[in-house]
């Protein structure tokens, strides 16, 4: 647990950069066209890169209590966009768009993770890995 708490950031910042990577792979050479939805993810996402990546280098981690926030909204979006799945009343085509649905199943990864499920679980551990790494900082002041 100390390892995990110690490189808590630079973890996140992992992350956020597989996160930025991945949605750009989608986008850009599968050519999915990214829903509203995703875009409201990608805009609490691709800055996360940037800012975690800085922090990570300076080692500053109060730059978590900066970045959490987006973690969050970025994850409740996920969320959402998960539960259109599930439950199809919730579909809008103000929210997802008429051209693309990314809550389809066609656009699941291998066939088994739906695209809104990975997006939530690399927010959740986002927001996982930047409270451990407010917590280190807390730990750190303490000692």
């Amino acid at each position: 647990m100390r390892f995990l708490r110690s490189y808590a950031l630079y973890l996140a910042w992992v992350v956020s950069l597989l996160g930025l990577l991945m949605s750009l792979y989608f986008g850009e050479m599968l050519r999915f066209e990214p829903c509203r939805l995703c875009w409201y993810q990608r805009i609490c996402l691709f800055p996360l890169a940037l800012i975690l990546g800085i922090g990570a280098y300076k080692e500053d981690s109060r730059i978590a209590s900066y970045a959490l926030p987006l973690a969050a909204i970025g994850g409740l979006f996920a969320f959402y966009q998960l539960l259109e799945i599930y439950i199809p009343v919730l579909r809008s085509p103000a929210l997802c768009g008429y051209t693309s649905d990314c809550a389809d199943r066609t656009h699941d990864l291998w066939g088994v993770a739906a695209l809104p499920l990975l997006s939530l679980l690399g927010f959740l551990s986002l927001i996982g890995l930047l409270w451990l790494a407010r917590a280190n900082r807390e730990y750190s002041s303490e000692k």
